[in-house]
């Protein structure tokens, strides 16, 4: 890597030491070729951003050498050097940039022309200029300048013998522009060959290599554009053949071609692909249709036959179809392979024979479904008429061929008389008659337990109304002796209660006196117990208060020594300090 790099910039530094030298001898055109050449070495190295500068050099320079060639006159090498400021857009991407290089091109190469013409009366020269000037403008797509030029000179030289040479130079122009404007093919391929015999040996003796190339790439693009426009063919080829083949009997194989593109198809070649076992009897396993339009049609038919002893045979056929586009573009499309099934019976009428066993069978089993303990009799109805159209709908088949839908259909209504084979079976009935009597036995004794729980229900409630009945009367009776006792009590109390009054009334009265002096005894014992209370409580509090009164004056005459020794201890230093 360190190599590389070393090398490199040995190459970056020498490129532009010789460019600088080529500018300051004002050799600007190899000054410009130096820088290019140091700008595409960096592109290669370090990438388009870092090489813009050295492009925007080299631009520079074929610029001045442009300016230089134009005041001497010199237009064609004026143009070859605006030419290369042209390339240098393109690959920077700079569209607009790169149309007005080509355009300033195309001013140079037709201002030398016209030089040719007047000056030296070189009209093989001069008309080289101009078609490479119509070619240009190809690339920019702009045909109708180009027209416009085309139509200037080739006036001049066109009814000149003197000038054959120079009429197919400008010619190759002339059918360019009329293959894109036309959309005709006969005359891009004039132009194809034009460029190639006339224009371009012509102009490798007046331009440099890059303008030939040039001239390739505008044709590239008048072929891209007369593409874009045109109108191509598209060739849909079908084989259609029965898919109910007999062995040792004949059938009809028709080739169908249809042109269902917008271009007409030429020269349409289709080769059918099939083994030697199977014997072509009449028409051709090849033709040619010359031509075919867009949205024509075109038809082969040939009739084949295989031979064999037994059994079933099965062959392959394929094809190829070859074409055209006004362009002579070549085209294939291949078909198939498909298989040729060969029976021993036709397959239509083996299933139609099956269908047809269907329909007599339908009819039986509607007589047997009918009554059925299994299926009402509307569901046969419906079951039986939907059969008779799937088998209808299956013999519509068999005449289309669609052999495979036949065999779904047939294989479904298979299955419906299965099902009734199985429905109808003595085994089934007897045992959907034994389900149906034991249903039928289980419905009996539910009906039966549901009629005893209801009288069990209706028994209970009046068991309840008739108990409630004689509650609601064994509650009044005794509610009526309850209210007899009562009265009866009452006046009983009312009674004992006068007669024991005056008996008991002076008892009262002295229970009442020895209960007031009992009350009075034990008021004075509280109040001396309290008074003996009051007095103690009194006796802890005096001693409580001498205590803290004690204290306090302990604690006054601390703080008073303290202050007196404070105040004293002042006044002697006072003393000390007048001394």
């Amino acid at each position: 890597m360190s190599g590389e790099r070393t090398s490199y910039d040995g190459d970056l530094a020498r490129l532009m030491s010789e460019a600088r030298d080529l500018f300051k001898s004002a050799n600007y055109s190899q000054a410009a070729n130096k820088y290019l050449k140091a700008a595409e070495v960096q592109h290669e190295t370090l990438g388009l951003e870092q090489a813009r500068d050295l492009y925007n050099e080299a631009i520079q320079n074929f610029l001045r050498a442009s300016e230089d060639y134009k005041e001497k006159k010199q237009y064609r090498t004026s143009a070859q050097n605006l030419y290369q400021i042209a390339l240098i857009y393109k690959k920077l991407n700079d569209k607009e940039n790169w149309s007005a290089a080509m355009r300033a091109v195309i001013d140079d190469l037709l201002a030398a022309a016209q030089d040719y013409l007047q000056l030296w009366n070189e009209y093989e020269r001069a008309i080289t200029l101009v078609s490479a000037s119509c070619f240009l403008l190809f690339s920019l797509e702009d045909f109708s300048l180009a027209e416009q030029y085309y139509n200037q000179y080739i006036a001049q030289i066109q009814n000149d013998p003197g000038f054959t040479v120079a009429q197919q130079v400008l010619y190759a122009a002339g059918y360019a522009i009329k293959a894109v404007k036309d959309l005709d093919a006969k005359a891009l391929l004039s132009a194809q060959q034009l460029v190639g015999s006339h224009l371009k040996p012509h102009l490798s003796q007046m331009m440099d290599s890059s303008f030939v190339d040039a001239i390739d790439r505008s044709l590239d693009d008048v072929v891209r554009i007369f593409r874009s426009k045109i109108k191509l063919p598209k060739i849909i080829p079908e084989l259609n053949f029965s898919r109910d083949l007999v062995l040792n009997e004949p059938s009809t194989l028709k080739v169908v071609l249809e042109n269902e593109g917008e271009g007409d198809a030429f020269n349409i070649d289709f080769q059918l692909y099939i083994p030697d076992e199977v014997e072509i009897l009449d028409g051709q396993k090849q033709f040619i249709v010359p031509e075919l339009s867009s949205g024509q049609k075109h038809e082969h038919s040939l009739t084949f036959r295989c031979m064999s002893a037994t059994g079933e045979v099965t062959h392959e056929v394929s094809g190829k179809v070859t074409f055209y586009d006004q362009l002579q573009t070549k085209q294939t499309m291949m078909i198939g392979p498909y298989d040729l099934i060969f029976r021993e019976v036709s397959l239509s009428k083996e299933l139609g024979g099956k269908l047809a066993d269907f329909e007599a069978r339908c009819n039986n089993y509607k007589e047997s479904l009918k009554n059925s303990l299994i299926l009402p009799d509307e569901v046969v109805e419906k079951t039986i008429s939907l059969i008779r159209d799937i088998i209808r709908a299956a013999e519509e088949d068999i005449s289309k061929e669609e052999f495979k839908s036949v065999e779904s259909s047939i294989l479904s209504i298979s299955k419906a008389f299965n099902f009734f084979d199985d429905i109808t079976s003595p085994d089934f009935v007897q045992k959907i008659k034994e389900e149906r009597d034991r249903e039928i036995q289980e419905k009996i004794d539910a009906a039966v337990e549901k009629v005893k729980l209801e009288l069990q229900e209706e028994f209970a409630k009046e068991k309840q109304e008739l108990s409630t009945r004689h509650q609601e009367e064994l509650t009044n009776l005794e509610n009526e002796l309850r209210q007899k006792f009562e009265e009866e009590k009452a006046t009983i109390i009312e009674q004992t209660k006068a007669e024991v009054s005056e008996t008991h009334k002076q008892e009262i009265e002295e229970l009442m006196n020895e209960l007031n002096s009992q009350h009075k005894k034990e008021i004075e014992e509280l109040k001396l117990e309290a008074e003996e209370e009051k007095n103690r409580a009194l006796a802890e509090l005096r001693a409580q208060m001498e205590e803290e009164k004690k204290k306090a004056l302990e604690e006054q005459e601390s703080l008073l020594q303290e202050e007196f020794q404070k105040r004293l201890s002042q006044l002697q230093n006072s003393s000390k300090k007048k001394d």
